[in-house]
C-alpha cells in the first residue's frame, strides 16, 4: 500500500490545507517583496513584465505580447509553484522525523534547495528566455529571498501547526 493511501483522509486534508495556506503565504511574500519591491521599485522593472516573465516559462516569448492576460497567467503560475513548493516541504516534514524535529533549520535549507532547483534546473528547462547573470548583490538577495520568504515561513507554518495539534 502506498504511503499516501495509508494516511487517513483527515491527515491528507490537513496536509493539503497547509500546502495551500503555505503557497498563499509564500506567494504573497514573493510577489510583494521580490517582484514588487526588488524588481519593481529598486530595479524599475514593470510588475507586468516580471509576471509575464513567469508566464514565459510556459509560453516562451509570446508571453511578452499578451499584455495583462499573460501577466495574470504569470501570477497564477507563481502561486501554483509556491503551493507545490509548500506541499513538498509540508509532506516531507510529515514523513521525515528528523525534519520534523529540526523544522526551522530544515526549512532554511529547503529554501536554499528551492533556489538551486528553480534557478539551475527548472528555469533552464523552461521556455523562458535566458537572463543575463545578475549583479552579486541581486544574486545574494535572490538566495536570501528563497531562504527567508519561502523556506522560513513554511517552517514556521509547520511548527505552528504542530503546536496547535498537541
Amino acid at each position: 500500500m502506498s504511503t499516501v493511501a495509508s494516511t487517513s483522509p483527515a491527515t491528507r486534508n490537513t496536509l493539503l490545507r497547509l500546502s495551500v495556506i503555505g503557497g498563499i503565504i509564500t506567494g504573497f511574500l514573493h510577489f510583494w517583496i521580490q517582484i514588487g519591491i526588488v524588481f519593481g521599485l529598486i530595479l524599475k522593472t514593470p510588475i507586468i513584465s516580471s509576471l509575464q516573465y513567469v508566464a514565459s516559462g510556459a509560453m516562451g516569448d509570446a508571453a511578452f505580447t499578451g499584455g495583462l492576460a499573460t501577466a495574470l497567467l504569470g501570477l497564477v503560475l507563481d502561486f501554483i509553484m509556491t503551493t507545490i513548493m509548500a506541499g513538498v516541504f509540508i509532506l516531507s516534514a510529515d514523513r521525515i522525523p528528523l525534519l520534523r524535529q529540526h523544522v526551522i533549520p530544515g526549512s532554511l535549507l529547503y529554501g536554499f534547495g528551492v533556489f538551486v532547483v528553480m534557478n539551475f534546473i527548472v528555469l533552464p528547462l523552461s521556455a523562458a528566455p535566458p537572463l543575463p547573470a545578475p549583479p552579486m548583490w541581486l544574486f545574494i538577495e535572490i538566495i536570501l529571498e528563497h531562504i527567508l520568504l519561502i523556506g522560513l515561513p513554511l517552517g514556521l507554518l509547520v511548527r505552528w501547526n504542530a503546536n496547535t495539534n498537541q
